[in-house]
C-alpha cells in the first residue's frame, strides 16, 4: 500500500499556515517529512494530520478553551489582581526594550514575553493579559493571526492592543489590514507615544480597583 502524501499547498490550507511558516517548520523538522527518490521533500498524511492536532486552527481553539488552563487569580467581579501586559516579539533587540520600559516605569506589572503569536495564544488564557503587544512579521504564527484570534474571542475584547512593526502600510492592508481600536507604533520604537498609552491604561485599571475596593 503507498503512503499518502499531501502536497505543501493543501497542508498550508490545514494548518492555517504560509508556504514559507510550513516550510520553515520542515526546514527545523517539527513537521516530518520525506524525501523523494528527486530529492524533494514532502509530507506525509500522518504528519500533516499530527501537526493539525498541536498547532491546527482547532487546536488552538482548544487551547485558548481548555478546562485545564490556569487563569490568571481573579476578584469576586472577575476582574484581575494585578495588571498583566503580555509582549509579543521574536526580536531580542526589541522585546528587551519594550521589556525595560515596563520594568523601569511599571513595576507594579506582571509582564509576560511570548517570542511568536503561538506561544502568546498557549499563555492567553493563563494570563489574561490587560495589555497585548505585538509584531506582525513572526514566523510559524503572525501577529494578523493572533490579533484575528483575539478578535474572534469575546472574553478578550477588552484587550488593550499595540502593533510595533516596521511593515509598510501597503503589506499590512494587502493581509487584512489593522482594526482600528488598534495602536500601530512603527518601527524603531517611539517610546513617548508607547508609554503613554501604558499610562493611561494603568491608571484606568486602577481607578477601577480603587472604586470598588469591596470586591478584593
Amino acid at each position: 500500500m503507498s503512503e499518502d502524501f499531501v502536497g505543501i499547498g493543501e497542508a498550508s490550507r490545514i494548518l492555517g499556515l504560509s508556504r514559507t511558516s510550513l516550510q520553515k517548520l520542515v526546514d527545523s523538522g517539527k513537521i516530518a517529512a520525506v524525501k523523494t527518490e528527486g530529492g524533494h521533500r514532502r509530507l506525509t498524511r500522518a504528519a500533516v494530520d499530527a501537526a493539525n492536532r498541536k498547532i491546527g486552527p482547532h487546536a488552538l481553539l482548544r487551547l485558548v478553551q481548555g478546562p485545564d488552563a490556569e487563569a490568571s487569580p481573579l476578584l469576586a467581579d472577575g476582574r484581575p489582581h494585578a495588571l498583566t501586559a503580555m509582549v509579543v516579539e521574536d526580536d531580542a533587540v526589541t522585546a528587551a526594550l519594550v521589556a525595560s520600559l515596563f520594568e523601569d516605569g511599571y513595576p507594579g506589572v506582571n509582564l509576560v514575553l511570548a517570542a511568536d503569536g503561538l506561544e502568546a495564544v498557549l499563555m492567553l488564557e493563563r494570563n489574561r493579559p490587560q495589555i497585548l503587544i505585538t509584531d506582525l512579521n513572526m514566523q510559524p504564527f503572525d501577529g494578523f493571526r493572533l490579533l484575528r484570534l483575539v478578535a474572534g474571542r469575546p472574553e478578550y475584547h477588552s484587550i488593550a492592543l499595540v502593533v510595533i512593526s516596521s511593515m509598510s502600510d501597503q503589506e499590512i492592508e494587502r493581509r487584512g489590514g489593522l482594526s482600528p481600536q488598534v495602536l500601530f507604533l512603527r518601527k524603531p520604537i517611539e517610546l513617548q507615544r508607547l508609554r503613554g498609552f501604558v499610562d493611561a491604561h494603568v491608571q484606568i485599571f486602577f481607578r477601577q480597583r480603587i472604586a470598588c475596593p469591596d470586591a478584593q
